[in-house]
């Protein structure tokens, strides 16, 4: 009768490193920008809006907007926040100049990277920014 080799045991360390490596590679994959991050740049319009409805952007209904300028592209979510991506060398200080409205209601806000904007309320933004990065602009 042929026997088998003894099983060799395994280490003490085996699982929770396992364990460790698992949960290490699970983060990396979930990581994404965050507040503060401004490096993430957005090729298009539909890019920004998936990123951003990701990341928790309510938007029930996307329309394009049109616009006079090539130096932006233009969409609005439910009539309420606007999604703006802008071309190649527009500065952030001309972003809010380059839109149709401005942040003057209260409680509503501008999230800003590289070459896109969101504007829309306030806590809307909090929330989208922890996803796709960004920052505040203020009007100073």
């Amino acid at each position: 009768m042929p026997t088998r080799p003894a099983p060799r045991p395994r280490s003490a360390a085996t699982g929770p490193v396992v364990g460790l490596v698992v949960l290490v590679g699970a983060l990396a994959a979930c990581s994404g920008p965050g507040p503060g991050d401004k490096d993430v740049e957005y090729d298009s319009l539909d890019a920004l809006h998936r990123a951003a409805t990701s990341a928790g952007l309510t938007c029930l209904s996307f329309t394009t907007e049109s616009t006079d300028s090539e130096d932006v592209e233009l969409g609005a979510c439910d009539d309420t926040t606007l999604l703006a991506v802008f071309a190649d060398g527009i500065a952030e200080d001309e972003f809010l100049a380059l839109l149709p409205r401005q942040p003057t209601e209260e409680g509503e806000a501008a999230l800003a990277g590289p070459n896109w904007v969101v504007l829309g309320d306030t806590g809307d933004l909090l929330e989208t920014q922890a996803g796709i990065g960004g920052q505040f602009l203020t009007d100073e």
